[in-house]
């Protein structure tokens, strides 16, 4: 635990002083300060034995159930201390009374103290840890320190540990080296696999920096972490895995008297997160018991240190001085007691027992030396402090001898159950209040540099980056010294020699006597130097102007050359600007002429564009004409054909009139009643060209010309049921619909070129299908019907006696369109009607209908 924020002289010791100095020089004390917190009450039901009558006092009242209550020697007390936080008190105001201020003097380069005292479960650990949710003292110094310090922090191992107590200051190149070899350490991949960054990402907001920092200097901070258990210190943050056994440490002393924990290790944190970090790990290895009073008992002492090492810059203000005495190493300690405890309470045994028979010793060595420092600073003989009796006092004995600021928060759990120890803690922090502490003597500045050096080299930067933007080549080789050092320190301490520290004032004036004229033969050397560099200057500004001088007589004879070569030159450009003058005159007709060339041909353009715009104006007309005429004579055009198509279409009429009119001849009774007399001579009918058969049927050669004999015996009856035999044509159109002409019993032919194909096929019907189109282009099948009779002579007659016309048409077609709609709506006249439905499956006379 090195405190090294004064050089002292290693053949004395510091003292204890009789009575402190009214003038505030080195003799000047301070108070222990003591603070009082109160825990809440756990259950409603508990009874209280304090109130807390004001913000600094409360009043202890002893309760039916305390020992000596019934005695009678039992009175109410009241306790004054520097500050109560009462039950309703926060963290953020503990910390903003408490440890603010000892984090302000950490960062001036002073020492302090911290340490929670009280039974166990009183709150002590709350207080200097806190919980998820509400951070107590410990995190709030670091995230308060880290906020102030972290634009002003060097990069890592810069300030080096020495292993006795001390730092030293590492060049970049080392320092790089020592940080490369940290990647890849094995105590880097112990903390990364044993710490809890979640408490490490949950920083307090609420302070946002101190006030007090010296921008000149560079900052560091190192932090450790070490137990006192059952009399022996530990080091928490040992290299290895947490099960491995800690080996006990021993307490030396350093070359300036300070007590330090020998080979304790030592981290450099940039961050609160880091720190916390490093706290984790250290709080999983620290020695927790249950008790019957507490159910997670610190059974040591914890002891978390914040070293903060600075060092001014060098004159630039860029990088750290490398001279050891200039160094500066300030610590915060942050002690959380183990605590007190009654055996007739706890019921403690075996190991329980001895760690708490351990606890209450040290608690009472530091009682113990306590009281003797103030019973010495009262008068009399001084005694000796026995600070060896407890590692925990031993430790630290330099707080108490004047080496910085000592503060106690006394944690009170009010229940009534409590009052014994209650009142024995009341005891020990009055008796606290009353030790005082000697005031450390300020460390004197050896560098004598100018303050404010880092920011002119900042603005210097800045200014000088801005001319390299705006394209000065020149910026970057500008040399401007801004180490300019007049300074001898700070004014001598006022001394009254009749003091009875004397000795230790004269030994003190003479250490800054010694740093004044050392800094004095600094400065007259800096000063020598600045003079044979001013010296220097003046020579080469002198050689410089002898240069320039004779440079300039040069120049000069240059120079009366040049202006009588101006005069020549000027004579010649008078004539040049005569001779100028004739051609811009030239120029000028020969503008003026072309002028009225061009006048002339835009008028000549015009007239051109004129007979144009004529011309394609005739063009228009005569194309208009011509477009006329060629419409006019394609309407005619198109009326003699719609004339001849109507012609066309009439003779198709009459010619279907006509075959309506057979084909009614045909149908009619009378023709019915000629076919079945027997010998009646029947017309054969001739098949027309578009049938597949150009014959006509029947022996027309054998019988009489016109006339058949029908032989009435072959005559089948209808129930015996009619075979049909179908004629075709050999490539028939696709009717492509569903509904067809339905011949049941049939067979079908593609030609018939003798009798016996009709003879021999057993039928009784006959059917001649034929395809043509219409009138209006559309497909028409008609369906001629006969019956076949057998002749006398053998062969046979084909009576026709039915036709039917099938016509298909495109019901998309607008001409079909049309039609349909006529025929809905009535619009055809009767002659019409009647011939289309003689030709169509409605006015045929035989029944024959298409089926499915």
């Amino acid at each position: 635990m090195l405190k090294s924020t004064r050089m002292k002289t290693p053949a004395k010791t510091p003292k204890s002083k009789s009575r402190p100095n009214s003038d505030g020089s080195n003799g000047a004390r301070d108070p222990v300060n003591v603070y009082c917190r109160i825990r809440p009450m756990q259950c409603e039901s508990d009874l209280s034995c304090l109130k807390v009558t004001s913000s600094t006092t409360v009043l202890l009242t002893p309760p039916e159930i305390a020992i000596n209550y019934r005695v009678g020697t039992l009175k109410e007390t009241q306790h004054t201390f520097k500050h109560v936080f009462d039950v309703t008190s926060q963290q953020r105001e503990v910390f903003s009374v408490v440890a603010q201020p000892l984090v302000e003097s950490l960062i001036r380069g002073k020492n302090g103290l911290l340490f929670t005292y009280g039974v166990t479960g009183s709150g002590k650990t709350y207080t200097m840890t806190g919980d998820t949710q509400n951070q107590g003292i410990m995190p709030r110094c670091l995230d308060v320190l880290f906020r102030t310090i972290s634009d002003y922090q060097t990069k890592k191992f810069v300030f080096k540990p020495d292993r006795l107590n001390g730092f030293e200051i590492l060049s970049e190149a080392d320092a790089m080296i020592e940080r490369q070899a940290e990647m890849n350490a094995k105590f880097n991949k112990i903390r990364r696999n044993n710490s809890d960054p979640e408490i490490a990402s949950r920083a307090s907001t609420e302070v946002s920096g101190l006030v007090g920092l010296d921008e000149d200097n560079m900052y560091a901070v190192f932090v450790t972490y070490v137990e006192v258990y059952n009399n022996s210190v530990y080091d928490l943050l040992e290299e290895g895995s947490i099960q491995k056994t800690l080996q006990s440490k021993i307490i030396r002393e350093d070359a300036t008297h300070n007590m330090f924990v020998h080979g304790v290790t030592e981290v450099e944190v940039k961050s609160m997160e880091d720190a916390i970090e490093m706290f984790q790990l250290g709080q999983k290895r620290k020695r927790m018991g249950h008790t019957i009073l507490n159910a997670e008992s610190s059974r040591s002492h914890s002891v978390f240190t914040v070293r903060l090492v600075q060092a001014p810059t060098d004159r630039d203000g860029e990088y750290v001085m490398q001279d050891r005495r200039t160094i500066t190493v300030s610590q915060l300690s942050l002690v959380d007691l183990a605590g007190s405890e009654r055996t007739s309470r706890t019921k403690n045994t075996g190991q329980r027992l001895r760690e708490a028979g351990n606890i209450n010793n040290s608690l009472m060595t530091l009682r113990t030396c306590l009281e003797i420092l103030r019973e010495n600073q009262s008068g009399g003989i001084p005694k000796k402090v026995p600070y060896r009796d407890s590692k925990l006092t031993h430790l630290f004995k330099n707080y108490f001898d004047g080496e910085g600021q000592v503060k106690m928060i006394v944690c009170i759990n009010p229940r009534a159950e409590d009052y014994d120890e209650t009142a024995q803690v009341m005891r020990f922090a009055e008796m606290t209040q009353d030790v005082q502490i000697t005031r450390p003597v300020p460390k004197l500045d050896l560098a004598g540099l100018t303050p404010g050096r880092r920011k002119a080299n900042q603005l210097f930067k800045m200014a000088q980056h801005n001319l390299e933007l705006n394209g000065d080549v020149n910026a970057r080789n500008m040399d401007v010294d801004l180490g300019l050092v007049y300074s001898l320190g700070p004014n001598l301490p006022r001394i009254q020699l009749n003091s009875p520290d004397a000795d230790e004032l004269v030994q003190n004036l003479k250490i800054m006597l010694e740093q004044r004229i050392a800094k004095r033969n600094l400065l007259l050397a800096d000063l020598t130097a600045r003079q044979n560099n001013f010296r220097m200057h003046l020579l080469q500004a002198e050689k410089q102007s002898l240069m320039l001088k004779t440079e300039n007589a040069s120049v000069g004879a240059v120079l009366g050359q040049e202006r009588n070569r101006s005069n020549a030159l000027e004579n010649k450009l008078v004539s040049y600007e005569a001779s100028i003058d004739d051609l811009n005159r030239k120029v000028r007709d020969r503008d003026e002429r072309i002028y009225e060339l061009e006048r002339k041909l835009s008028g000549l353009q015009n007239q051109l564009s004129q007979k144009e715009h004529e011309k394609e104006k005739q063009r228009k007309k005569f194309t208009s004409k011509f477009q006329a005429e060629k419409e006019e004579m394609s309407k005619e055009l198109e009326m003699k054909l719609r004339a001849q198509k109507d012609k066309m279409q009439n003779e198709m009429r009459l010619k279907d009139e006509k075959l309506r009119l057979v084909t009614d001849i045909i149908n009619s009774d009378k023709f019915s009643q000629r076919v079945h007399q027997p010998q009646q001579v029947v017309e054969s009918i001739a098949i027309p060209s578009s049938t597949p058969s150009t014959a006509t049927i029947g022996h027309t050669a054998r019988t009489p010309r016109g006339t058949v004999v029908a032989n009435v015996r072959h005559r089948r009856s209808k129930s015996a049921g009619d075979k049909w035999l179908a004629h075709t044509s050999a490539t028939p159109v696709p009717l492509g619909t569903i509904l067809q002409p339905y011949l049941p019993n049939r067979k079908t032919t593609t030609k018939l070129t003798e009798m016996r194909d009709v003879t021999k096929s057993n039928t009784s019907k006959y059917c001649l299908i034929s395809q043509g189109a219409d009138t209006d282009g559309e497909l028409e099948t008609r369906l001629f019907k006969g019956n076949i009779i057998p002749t006398m002579s053998g062969g046979a007659q084909v009576v026709l006696n039915d036709v039917e016309c099938l016509k298909q048409m495109d019901p998309v077609s607008p001409t079909n369109r049309k039609r349909l709609s006529s025929e809905m709506h009535g619009e055809l006249s009767p002659p019409e009607i009647k011939a289309r439905c003689s030709t169509g499956i409605e006015g045929h006379n035989s029944h024959k209908k298409a089926r499915l």
